[in-house]
This record gives C-alpha cells, structure tokens and sequence, in this order.
C-alpha cells in the first residue's frame, strides 16, 4: 500500500502549463465592448475539442450535491482523450484542483494539487488526469465548457493500492 500526502499549492499559470490553462483576468488580454459599458477579457484557454465523428463544444453548469472537507482521500482520477475540460467557479469560491499529466496511468507521485483563489477556473487538456469535481459548499455551482458528440470520452482510475491524501 502507498500512502502519499499532496499539499496543495496555490494555482499560477507558470505551475499549472503542463496541465492546460489558468483561467483568470489577471494578466489576460481585454479591451472595452458595448460602447465601454463591458470589459471583455479575451481568449483565456485553449479549448481542444474533437470534432470528428460528430464531437462539438458545450457549455454547461454543473451544482454540487455533496461537500467534501480537507483532507480528502482521492479514490478516482479521470481523463477526456477526446477533448480539454473547462471548469469557472460562479461563486467566487476557490477550487481544488488535483492533476497528472496525460498519458498512461499515473503513478501517485505524478500528481500535483492545486487551490484557486476563487476567481481562477483551470482548462485541462485532453487526457490530462483529474479529480473529478468536489466542494466544500453544497450548492456551489461552475461553469463547464467541454465535447459532447459520440465515442467514450471518460477514461476513470481507481485506486486500490494507493492512498492518495489532499491537504492545505
């Protein structure tokens, strides 16, 4: 049995890279829409979607029905081989994100966690490996950009041998 303990570190564009795009207005590209009553900040991921063989981009929100606390124990990471994974907090709250690199199955120690401040949201890029989504708030809702379209576009990792621990 592994026992691994992940702290997570705060969430930069320059840590996450090898995993897809912070998603922030800080330091993004903006400029004024609507005769200057908007701020549009521009291009903030890079969306990946497959089209082939009827893939297409959606959007979606998706609520929490359940908290989870730190620590918490990862049993599944999962990864979209047919398309990035957008994920945008509409509450202002921040996120956990736990991540591997594309590729095989990971081994624990290629895993790395991170936490928003609240006003990030993270893309990942296809076949990048992922906790799925969790919160601490019930009701917590994101906003969710990523494929729908035929073909199985959810690969999932159990882990039997592994004890993989998230904590602050």
């Amino acid at each position: 049995m592994i026992n691994l303990n992940v702290k997570l570190e705060p969430l930069t564009q320059e840590a996450f890279a090898p995993f897809g795009d912070v998603i922030e207005i800080e330091g993004a590209k903006h400029f004024p829409i609507n005769c200057g009553t908007i701020e549009r900040y521009h291009d903030l991921a890079n969306l990946d979607i497959d089209t082939d063989n009827g893939g297409r981009a959606i959007v979606s929100i998706m609520s929490c029905n359940e908290t989870r606390e730190l620590p918490y124990q990862v049993k599944v990471v999962e990864r979209h081989p047919f398309g990035s994974q957008a994920f945008f907090p509409l509450d202002s709250v921040p996120m956990i994100v736990f991540v591997a690199p594309a590729g095989d199955a990971p081994k624990p120690e290629d895993f790395r966690g991170f936490i928003t401040n609240g006003r990030q949201g993270v893309n990942y890029r296809a076949g990048v490996w992922h906790m799925p989504l969790i919160s601490d708030r019930k009701g917590q809702c994101y906003l969710i950009v990523d494929r729908a379209g035929p073909g199985h576009n959810c690969e999932e990792l159990h882990f039997s041998d592994h004890v993989i621990t998230l904590s602050n």
